[in-house]
């Protein structure tokens, strides 16, 4: 079978399992040894950290922040590895930051992973998911990639089927054939129903004209509504347009300050007050901390811009009652 322009063979190079989670875990349990490192960037998805540690590896987070668009740097990338280095995990694009890596960290990325003797394990979820704003490297397709590089895939993304709870994992025969060990204990195989909608969905043209004619063009306008709602009502938000997935986080730290309170409180007040959810960025690492992620997936732009409008009015109400009360 091929995947972005490189072939894999089905029988020793490819795995099916109950969606990227397993994979991502099955992927772990097969590389590490105890006291193996893995360097993942901070924020980032919150499904790696225990993982790893569960699997016996010990984790390095790599800071990115706003005011790079949440680009990771490779300079700033290499002082990190040691001789204990057995992976680094690649998520683009990002969840939360949206963010997708430049073409030149990829190879990058890639050079390293072949001097050092490390895996990329490279989480493909959002991968269909682009807008057209940047673009998305085809790690596998970087030479010397392949030998290096494990992917990990899901449809609940592309297809939006999270329910079926189907993924995959490509990659040398090695760890694919230690992942069908670990998956022996864990859920053994994946379900058939799920199977056979997933060969519907990719035969005939049937996933490409979804993504073009469905998910693309209505997730770019719901991006667009939501980005327009927050300049508007959250001005002081800073926070990186989203060139994928479909998430933003924002860097809320001076109106966090302002009411003395951290986003968690925020969240939790937030709801209580004003019937909106929020994700903590604090959920995602450390450095998430000070942000929230939201997300513009199921909601149409009327109540993606009620939403956002009332957060901001939330954070107004508690500014006004905060300049009543000094009075």
């Amino acid at each position: 079978m091929k995947n972005q322009g490189e072939t894999y063979d089905p029988e020793k190079e490819v795995i099916m399992t109950d969606g990227a989670t397993e994979g991502i875990f099955s992927v772990f349990m097969s590389i590490f040894n105890k006291n193996d490192e893995i360097i993942v960037t901070d924020p980032t998805y919150l499904g790696y950290i225990e993982a790893a540690q569960l699997a016996g590896a010990r984790v390095t987070k790599f800071s990115v922040s706003v005011e790079d668009g949440y680009q990771p740097n490779l300079e700033a990338l290499k002082p990190l590895i040691t001789r204990r280095t057995k992976a680094v995990i690649l998520l683009s694009p990002d969840n939360p930051t949206e963010r997708i890596v430049h073409p030149e960290f990829a190879k990058g990325l890639v050079d390293l992973a072949l001097d050092h003797e490390f895996w990329i394990v490279n989480d493909a979820t959002y991968r269909d998911i682009v807008y057209g704003d940047g673009d998305q490297p085809k790690i596998t397709s970087i030479p010397g990639a392949q030998e290096r590089v494990i992917s990990v895939g899901s449809f609940s993304k592309e297809a939006s089927v999270p329910g079926l709870r189907l993924g995959y994992a490509l990659g040398p025969s090695e760890v694919v054939d230690g992942m069908e060990k670990v998956k022996q204990y864990t859920s053994l195989a994946p379900n058939t129903i799920a199977q056979q909608a997933m060969l519907r969905f990719l035969s005939g043209g049937v996933k490409e004209k979804y993504l073009r004619e469905s998910v693309i063009p209505t997730y770019k306008k719901r991006r667009d509504h939501m980005e327009k709602a927050i300049k508007e009502y959250l001005p002081e938000a800073k926070t990186a347009r989203p060139d994928g997935a479909f998430y933003f986080f924002l860097d809320i730290k001076r109106y966090l300050a302002a009411m003395n309170r951290d986003e968690q409180e925020f969240c939790n007040r937030l709801l209580y007050h004003k019937g909106v959810i929020a994700v903590p960025g604090s959920f995602f690492g450390e450095k998430g901390a000070g942000h929230l992620r939201l997300t513009f997936v199921s909601e149409p732009e009327q109540r993606i811009e009620q939403g956002v409008r009332r957060i901001g009015e939330y954070v107004f109400s508690f500014a006004f009652t905060m300049a009543s009360q000094t009075e």
